[in-house]
């Protein structure tokens, strides 16, 4: 193949790559996989896990911070989390400070999760304790076949401080 001929197949490889990557960063995460209302940036999913638990924010993206799961046992820790977590982002940072401003901290923990969903994004997010293992839980649609972007979810739950464990494995 000639040099021409190199430079016309690579531009077209990137155009067709580039159209791909924009189909599915059109994907919004706002609708559940039948198409009925899901959860968008920065309001409350469908929490899904025991009776008490409520996600408290909830975002889905192909951007977003690394996969990350935390405990936050106080005020202070879920206004550190959210600074960290959502420092690029002030109206994610300001809900998830005003989660933990809300949380009862004597009766309740709040659990910060991140993690790579796939080329699909999480249409709503659940929270798993058994014994020591806490895990997360996502319902997504299936992913289309030209999908070249993976989706992260970033959750925050709202946790009866007795389902949590002393020491929690994530995973």
């Amino acid at each position: 193949m000639t040099a021409v001929g190199r430079a016309v197949a690579g531009t077209a490889l990137a155009a067709a790559l580039g159209g791909l990557g924009a189909g599915c960063a059109g994907q919004s995460g706002t609708g559940g996989p039948d198409g009925s209302p899901g959860s968008g940036p920065g309001t409350a999913g469908t929490g899904g896990g025991a009776a008490g638990d409520r996600v408290v924010y909830f975002s889905t993206t192909p951007k977003g911070p690394t996969d990350d799961q935390q405990v936050l046992h106080d005020r202070a820790e879920a206004d550190r989390y959210a600074a960290r977590f959502a420092a690029r982002d002030p109206q994610a940072q300001a809900q998830i400070a005003a989660a933990g401003r809300a949380t009862d901290f004597t009766r309740q923990v709040l659990v910060g999760w991140t993690a790579t969903t796939g080329c699909s994004a999480a249409t709503s997010a659940a929270l798993t304790v058994s014994g020591d293992r806490v895990a997360l839980q996502v319902s997504q649609p299936k992913p289309p076949p030209e999908c070249v972007m993976a989706f992260r979810v970033s959750v925050v739950f709202r946790v009866a401080k007795e389902r949590m464990p002393a020491q929690p494995v994530f995973g």
